[in-house]
């Protein structure tokens, strides 16, 4: 113990004999650790606020129908005729944070032409108070909870259509009993989502509305589409399932998922130069200790004791480094918790379109703790990789070695 505690002194007070070159090395791998784990938290939090505001404006962190109402393969295709109802859903308390949904392949037709569209039925008290899609209405106004056979599309489609707020549109379809759907819907507003492709392929009418134009029973519909951001367990109900976004919407999962693990490839890369550029100045200072290392062999120290030594130094020097990295890491991360940035700094000014939708979101940080250890580990071994070279070479040179 004795003789470990002369080596850590040893080592300690060598690290010191060229101080402004230590610092440097401390600086550089603080800075690179604390930055990592703001950018990390960054690219987490970016993904989480960014996948609230596109969830919470029309898809929902999760939905739960029928088993076989969606295809499995490809979530772009429902069967319009597996209808659930709130008989089957045993935890009541989902509906405090769910809106129902009707959904229906239909055409309308306009002034000019007649097009083919996806209608929803929605809840439009339960809209107003969940979601954010009221917010995409740029002319007219959003439905009226105690209004019936109103509609409202998208700006586009209105465009191809050639109607006007107040106007009418005929929507014709397939209900579920067979027949041949038709009704009359008067135009209530338009939605704008930016120019995405979700302006030329939907429509949304009152939940009754759709039920009635389909032939459904008025306790009857197809989604029950959740969304409490907060909590992403799903629920199991017997005779149902829940489809998380990630399902329904494969291509943004993707995305989402590619952005998280490139941020972590170009986190690695960073690490990588610094341990290369670290393993240069490491090897630069031990030569530099030749001779100092030379009279440690003539006085009876071995090359493992000379080893040792300088790998408790980079060790402290390590450890001092991960901790004040940490430091600045946890500092930046918490002042942008307390001062979200804004995305639109990152594309000059303009919103982000993701499925279709247009979102602005800000940036709020959540400090993740795992960060908080992955980083310095990851550090520590490629610092211990950064090691290997310099003592093979200090060693072989030691011309006392024993």
């Amino acid at each position: 113990m004795r003789a470990f505690l002369f080596l850590l002194k040893f080592s300690y007070r060598n690290l010191w004999r060229s101080p402004k070159r230590t610092m440097i090395m401390v600086l550089s791998l603080a800075l690179a650790s604390g930055f990592i784990i703001w950018d990390l938290n960054f690219a987490n939090s970016g993904s989480k606020e960014v996948m609230k505001g596109f969830l919470s404006q029309y898809a929902g962190r999760y939905q739960i129908t029928r088993p076989d109402y969606y295809e499995v393969a490809n979530s772009k295709l429902f069967n319009n005729y597996k209808v659930m109802s709130d008989e089957e859903v045993a935890d009541k308390s989902l509906f405090a944070t769910s809106t129902r949904r009707v959904t229906a392949p239909v055409f309308l037709s306009g002034e000019k032409k007649t097009l083919g569209v996806l209608m929803t039925g929605i809840e439009v008290a339960s809209e107003l108070r969940l979601t954010k899609l009221s917010d995409a209405v740029s002319k007219g106004e959003f439905l009226s909870p105690a209004g019936s056979k109103e509609i409202i599309l998208g700006k586009r489609l209105a465009e191809r259509l050639d109607v006007r707020i107040g106007g009418e549109v005929a929507v014709i379809g397939q209900a579920l009993d067979g027949s041949v759907a038709n009704d009359l819907y008067r135009v209530r507003g338009f939605l704008d989502f930016g120019g995405g492709d979700l302006e030329d392929t939907l429509a949304f009418t009152q939940i009754a509305s759709a039920q009635e134009f389909l032939v459904m029973d008025p306790g009857q519909y197809h989604q029950l589409v959740q969304f409490d951001m907060t909590n992403e367990n799903l629920p199991k109900i017997e005779g149902l399932r829940a489809w998380t976004w990630q399902e329904l919407i494969p291509e943004i999962g993707v995305s989402v998922s590619f952005v998280d693990n490139f941020t972590w490839i170009v986190s690695i890369i960073i690490v990588m130069v610094i341990s290369l550029g670290l393993a240069n100045t490491l090897m630069i200072t031990f030569f530099e200790r030749e001779k100092e290392f030379e009279s440690l062999n003539i006085l009876g120290a071995k090359a493992s004791w000379v080893a040792w030594s300088l790998l408790i130094e980079v060790t402290i020097l390590g450890t001092f480094s991960m901790i004040l990295g940490c430091l600045i890491g946890h500092a930046a991360t918490t002042l942008c918790s307390h001062y979200p940035i804004n995305l639109e700094l990152f594309t000059n000014g303009k919103a982000i379109i993701m499925g279709g939708m247009t979102i602005k979101p800000l940036v709020k940080f959540y400090p993740m703790a795992q960060y908080y250890w992955q980083v310095p580990l990851m550090m520590f071994c490629f610092l211990a990789l950064s090691m290997i070279y310099p003592l093979i070479r200090v060693m072989k040179r030691s011309k006392n070695a024993v």
